[in-house]
């Protein structure tokens, strides 16, 4: 009898196998903030944190492409590594730079500047990290088009959230409302941002990112001024379209290298895959390295 699996069915299997990562990385981070059904490790917050590693490095003998590889594979270690053993071991978070007016948040925001979003949304991230790893087989089911594009700008709306909770932070750092707000805040977005996983496979892993995500909209802000950027050489480009097609955050980016010879938008979380696509490569990355060089070979 030939046990051999056909295509769709390994298809099949491994969808099944990442929406179960999705709801375990729920069940998690529930259990530990709400539920208290056990204090076990594995059905806490690092439940996420444990898919993305277990997940990840299945991703890294799969991917074809060196450069994605070498992104996944320095994506896993650092949630193994900076989100998992550093603060399971010794009790602190401090490299946590979600945790908003923390010395490392403000510190991640300087090398966002210097490198772009990717620093954190491709590269150091466990809300990328499940969607890059458990959920990269949901990626052709991406949603694109042109009023999905315009309803990129319901981010503000997330980035505006935190921008008040900053605020507070600052101002009111020990008042009540401070921590009311702190704790609504999270409260709202973890629901948020747990429930797009379990939508993944209708939207295309990256809907949390294209939309919802507060921290994304400020690194978005933040790179779009510092240095990071994809230049393009408008002679090379084929208009074929391909960057686009596997771009996940539905960037038009065809039309931004047609306009301006580059893409430079808060959108764009700098995972290379469009630079990586391009047939002529006529596509590049850009930080604050090639500024860097620039100047020194005057």
């Amino acid at each position: 009898m030939n046990l051999t699996l056909t295509k769709p069915s390994r298809i099949r299997i491994i969808q099944i196998l990442s929406y179960l990562a999705f709801v375990y990385a729920g069940l998690g981070f529930f259990n530990e903030h709400f539920f208290h059904w056990t204090r076990s490790f594995w059905l806490s917050g690092y439940s996420e944190k444990v898919a993305i590693v277990g997940f990840g490095i299945w991703r890294v003998t799969q991917e074809k492409n060196v450069y994605t590889r070498r992104r996944i594979g320095i994506l896993v270690f650092f949630i193994a590594t900076i989100w998992i053993l550093i603060p399971y071991l010794t009790g602190s978070t401090f490299f946590n730079h979600h945790v908003v007016g923390s010395t490392w948040f403000f510190a991640y925001l300087v090398i966002i500047f210097l490198f772009g979003r990717r620093a954190d949304c491709s590269w150091n991230c466990p809300c990328v990290g499940i969607r890059d790893t458990a959920g990269d087989i949901f990626r052709p089911r991406t949603i694109k088009g042109g009023w999905l594009w315009k309803l990129r700008h319901l981010k503000w709306i997330f980035l505006a959230s935190l921008v008040v909770y900053l605020v507070l932070y600052i101002a009111l750092p020990h008042s009540i409302t401070t921590l009311i707000y702190a704790r609504d805040f999270m409260i709202v977005n973890m629901g948020i941002y747990f429930a797009t996983l379990l939508i993944i496979p209708w939207t295309g892993n990256r809907n949390y990112c294209r939309y919802l995500c507060p921290w994304g909209s400020l690194y978005g802000l933040i790179g779009k001024i510092g240095f990071f950027k994809i230049v393009a050489d408008k002679e090379e480009c084929l208009e074929c379209g391909s960057c686009e097609e596997v771009c996940d955050l539905g960037v038009p980016i065809q039309s931004l290298i047609q306009e301006k010879g580059e893409v430079n938008v808060a959108d764009c979380v700098g995972c290379g895959r469009c630079v990586q696509a391009c047939p002529s490569e006529a596509l590049r990355l850009v930080d604050v390295r090639d500024a860097i060089k620039s100047v020194v070979t005057r």
